[in-house]
């Protein structure tokens, strides 16, 4: 089966796009990938483009092996975004 990006309804809440996320990952600021319960996470925050009063979002996603990676939640980075997991 080939990898895919899957961009979940719950990451469309707040405008962002596949376009967005992708730049982002392209332009990380940090990065962690979490392990919970056996299934694999990454949490990371990157550039924003387009717009000068969000110089950054935060992204989350889980990563499936050998299907793909669904994209859950993406934002404008927020200040208690590293705080959690």
């Amino acid at each position: 089966m080939s990898s895919r990006m899957v961009f979940a309804r719950s990451a469309e809440r707040h405008g962002y796009t596949v376009a967005d996320v992708l730049f982002a990952y392209q332009h990380l600021i940090r990065r962690k990938v979490l392990v919970r319960s056996g299934e694999r996470y990454l949490k990371f925050t990157g550039l924003h483009h387009g717009d000068p009063l969000v110089p950054s979002i935060e992204v989350m996603m889980k990563v499936i092996p050998g299907q793909g990676i669904v994209v859950f939640h993406v934002n404008a980075e927020q200040g208690g975004f590293w705080d959690k997991d």
